[in-house]
């Protein structure tokens, strides 16, 4: 059902989940420079179900991918590229202040054609994909938009990575 994508010689299969989070185009350009074959995302704020979810889809074998959406001021918030996520750490410096890394593997550019922030839908509640899995309900999916994807936001993993995995 969901594409492949190969980490090391072990084929994967894709999370129905991924995550998304925001860059600026500067920073974007950074990573893009070093991440030939992979690199690393800070953030200040903790990433702890973000790294749940990480570790959950590992042991079940799958990867999880992380889309990057460049958001400069004065231009609209787009969808910019896309990496498997393989680590994330997060540390407490302090009371009340955290840093998180985020490992991942070489970039990949998203299509212009998804580009846009509804081209990825919010992760709906475990009780919402529960009901949906046992009950002929009619399914109900929010699509991402610029105020829900600070500092990260758990969606569903959009076709366009399933389909871009599985080359």
């Amino acid at each position: 059902m969901y594409g492949f994508t190969v980490v090391g010689l072990v084929p994967m299969i894709v999370s129905p989940f991924c995550l998304c989070t925001t860059v600026t185009g500067k920073s974007l350009a950074n990573l893009l420079e070093t991440s030939d074959k992979g690199g690393s995302y800070r953030d200040e704020h903790p990433w702890f179900a973000a790294r749940e979810l990480l570790i959950r889809e590992l042991n079940a074998a799958r990867s999880v991918p992380l889309i990057f959406v460049v958001e400069d001021t004065g231009v609209e918030a787009e969808l910019s590229h896309w990496t498997v996520a393989t680590e994330i750490d997060v540390v407490t410096l302090h009371r009340g202040s955290w840093a998180t890394r985020v490992q991942f593997s070489a970039l990949r550019p998203v299509n212009p054609i998804w580009s846009a922030l509804d081209s990825v839908l919010l992760k709906p509640g475990d009780d919402q994909l529960a009901r949906e899995a046992v009950e002929p309900i009619r399914r109900h999916r929010q699509p991402l938009d610029a105020r829900h994807v600070h500092p990260y936001a758990i969606c569903e993993t959009p076709a366009f990575i399933v389909d871009d995995a599985a080359q």
